[in-house]
């Protein structure tokens, strides 16, 4: 309900922008605008505002919208009149009125983005996620938890990193032109350390997921919480719920959801998944539940997933 009402708020702020640009160009140059609609089918709101001729409504139906402007094409026009008519204004006019629709959308974008920038997004913390096993990350030594402070190429000057995108990218330079990465990271206050990553011996050629994967690093940190779970999905065949904890699974401590999801995807053997035995905490209670993932192809191989996020 919440996306239908944020999409139909959108498309009215679309439209009331892009009949506005039309109403205000109409306006300026010298153009009797006879209605200013937002929306349409049963008129649920109309008003005027003081010295102007124009009848603003608001519709019923908010995807679409009109300014109706006096035009001789349309009813006729008293001649006392006639030089505030669409029609009988020069070309020039007529092209920026039609115009100022798009480009007042085009300037809302601009704005928008530009608020953006601004004021900036939150990126994630570049604190790492458990690595996944035989990878370079694991070889290295890190475990998950770390958050990584600085980083650089081996041999070159360490810089800050901000982000888990800021460590992605250094790892993609890394892996690229085939050179080790060093890492300075905390686990604490009191215990910090660096570790080099050499990614030399991956001889990458191109980034895809399968390269992170060698990397070990995909996400960064976040606790192995159940989130929406998917109608049918084996996450809810096994009772599982949104907010749900993952304390262990087959007896083997879970401490984040990376490491989760790759006991999840690693349960099917030959072509078929095997049930696991989570233990999870619900608010104040620790149940024990039976989760059958599903085995569902991936290229060429078949991945367990139980459909939630």
């Amino acid at each position: 309900m919440t996306t239908v009402l944020a999409f139909v708020v959108a498309m009215a702020l679309l439209i009331a922008v892009h009949e506005y640009g039309h109403y205000r160009m109409a306006r300026a140059c010298g153009v009797n605008v006879l209605r200013f609609s937002i929306g349409f089918g049963k008129v649920l709101l109309r008003w005027r505002v003081k010295g102007n001729s124009t009848e603003f409504v608001l519709g019923a139906f908010p995807f679409g919208g009109y300014v109706k402007m006096l035009d001789e094409r349309e009813a006729p026009v008293a001649p006392e009149e006639r030089h505030l008519a669409f029609n009988q204004q020069r070309l020039r006019s007529r092209v920026a009125i039609v115009a100022a629709g798009p480009l007042a959308n085009l300037a809302l974008a601009v704005l928008l983005y530009s608020l953006v920038h601004w004021g900036g997004v939150d990126l994630p913390k570049a604190v790492l996620a458990s690595p996944l096993a035989g990878s370079v990350a694991q070889q290295a030594g890190l475990r998950g938890g770390e958050w990584v402070k600085q980083g650089g190429l081996l041999g070159q000057e360490l810089r800050d990193v901000d982000s888990f995108d800021d460590l992605r990218w250094l790892l993609t330079q890394g892996a690229l032109q085939g050179q080790s990465v060093r890492l300075l990271f905390e686990r604490s206050k009191h215990d910090s350390g660096e570790v080099t990553l050499k990614l030399g011996s991956l001889q990458a050629v191109e980034v895809d997921s399968q390269l992170f994967r060698k990397i070990g690093l995909l996400a960064p940190f976040s606790p192995a919480l159940m989130g929406e779970i998917m109608a049918g999905g084996a996450a809810e065949q096994a009772g599982l719920r949104a907010g749900d904890r993952v304390l262990k699974v087959d007896g083997r401590e879970i401490r984040d959801a990376a490491q989760l999801r790759e006991l999840i995807r690693n349960s099917v053997q030959q072509l078929d998944s095997l049930p696991q035995v989570w233990e999870i905490q619900r608010g104040t209670q620790q149940l024990t539940v039976e989760v059958l993932p599903m085995a569902q192809p991936e290229g060429d191989a078949r991945i367990g997933r139980i459909h939630a996020f």
